[in-house]
């Protein structure tokens, strides 16, 4: 456990150094996906942080038109493209049941994007496990870490290209 919280760190804090930065190659590909249980809502709330550009790729690829996630007067157009491919790519179980969630929005925070998801009447989860494949579609070195908050007790985990399962229990 020890050394998942080490190289989440340090894929976190790399993670941050190049999305600051002006420069577009990456040295790793990495997505980051945070899931809490809202116990006073009854609800799952799900974000997701891309790098902008590699998402633009992977929304261009998928649906062949023009992409441009930092033009305001194209977030509505792009809104349904950005929450069908992550709809598409990360499907959430809780306790045996797939969930249907209900997508918010999203935003750019410097070189990054991300994407909100509410996943409604949700009791506390004992189990929650997920089918990722976040721009696996681009990179075969993509790297997904997951952070699942319950009742204030967080686990974290990551998935490498090519896994596409994880489970966390409470």
């Amino acid at each position: 456990m020890r050394s998942i919280l080490l190289n989440t760190f340090l894929l976190l804090a790399g993670f941050s150094l190049v999305a600051g930065s002006s420069h577009k190659d990456h040295p790793f590909h990495v997505g980051v996906v945070e899931i809490e249980h809202n116990a006073a809502e009854r609800s799952l709330e799900l974000s997701c942080k891309l790098f902008t550009d590699d998402f633009e790729n992977a929304l261009r690829t998928r649906f062949q038109v023009p992409i441009n996630l930092s033009d305001p007067a194209r977030q509505k157009a792009m809104d349904s493209l950005v929450s069908r491919y992550i709809q598409e790519q990360l499907v959430l179980s809780v306790n045996g049941k797939r969930l249907a969630g209900r997508y918010l929005g999203y935003e750019q925070d410097k070189e990054a994007i991300y994407a909100f998801i509410e996943f409604p009447a949700q009791p506390k989860p004992t189990q929650l496990s997920a089918q990722c494949g976040l721009m696996y579609d681009q990179f075969t070195d993509q790297i997904n870490i997951f952070h699942v908050t319950v009742e204030g007790r967080r686990q974290s985990s990551k998935l490498n290209y090519p896994a596409r399962e994880i489970e966390f229990r409470f």
